[in-house]
């Protein structure tokens, strides 16, 4: 066990006592936004490699700010209003994990941080990944299924291009493989539901649409990238059109929900 996932265990009885007084039971948790905790950590570590390699430089620094801020005030409002003592527990532990994580993505973005930053985002995804399942069953009636399959797609458009930007940081091997060919499928299979679901309306249906085209975009460039093929150019594709695919999967999962 790494010496900061040890210090993180040990002191989580210490914050349960400051938050338990503080939880509001009455104020419902979405496990769609628990899981976008998931997501913004897979954001963030894209982000960081696109700085980093120089790719959409500019707009990736803003959005690396913008994306560690929302997660900041994300977690703070899940931890606030978490309803069980499980939830209290998972939350505080990844508060700090999250200062760690957070710290190690401040950094100067080089491929030798980013390999410290990898260990730190599986941790922290995985962490808040739990959250947003034991918040599901939580309030399993009160929880949109199609609306958490787009959060889920929402977070894996962003791990494959995470996964496309650490490889091309010669960041590779058989862990990282298998991570992106699962989330390749995991995300054509989530898409694929989504398409059949009951009830479609035609707003969903248009940014469903919208979605097909850009993953043809990024299957594209993924197979030009893995044949060494007009990289920069290959790379970028991949980082927009992971953005446009996360983009239009989180307006799906607030249309499921029936949000703005």
């Amino acid at each position: 066990m790494r010496p900061h996932r040890a210090l993180a265990r040990g002191v989580v009885v210490l914050l349960l006592y400051a938050w338990g007084a503080h939880a509001a039971a009455d104020v419902p948790v979405r496990a769609t936004t628990a899981l976008r905790l998931a997501t913004l950590a897979e954001r963030i570590a894209k982000l960081h490699a696109q700085v980093g390699q120089g790719v959409l430089a500019d707009r990736s620094r803003r959005a690396l700010g913008e994306s560690a801020r929302e997660f900041d005030a994300t977690l703070k409002e899940i931890a606030a209003h978490a309803p069980t003592p499980e939830l209290r527990d998972n939350y505080a532990l990844l508060t700090l994990l999250w200062q760690d994580y957070r710290e190690w993505a401040a950094r100067t973005p080089t491929r030798d941080n980013a390999r410290k930053l990898r260990s730190r985002t599986e941790e922290v995804v995985w962490i808040a990944a739990k959250g947003a399942k034991l918040i599901q069953e939580n309030a399993r009636s009160a929880t949109n299924a199609s609306a958490v399959r787009a959060e889920t797609a929402a977070m894996l458009a962003q791990r494959i291009a995470k996964v496309h930007l650490w490889m091309r940081w010669e960041i590779r091997d058989d862990a990282l493989v298998q991570e992106l060919r699962e989330a390749d499928d995991n995300l054509h299979r989530t898409l694929e539901t989504l398409r059949k679901s009951p009830g479609e309306t035609e707003e969903v249906a248009a940014e469903l649409q919208s979605v097909e085209s850009q993953m043809r975009f990024m299957d594209d460039a993924g197979r030009s990238l893995e044949r060494h093929e007009s990289g920069t150019r290959a790379i970028e594709f991949i980082a927009k059109t992971g953005d446009h695919v996360y983009e239009s999967m989180e307006r799906l999962a607030r249309l499921y929900e029936g949000g703005p």
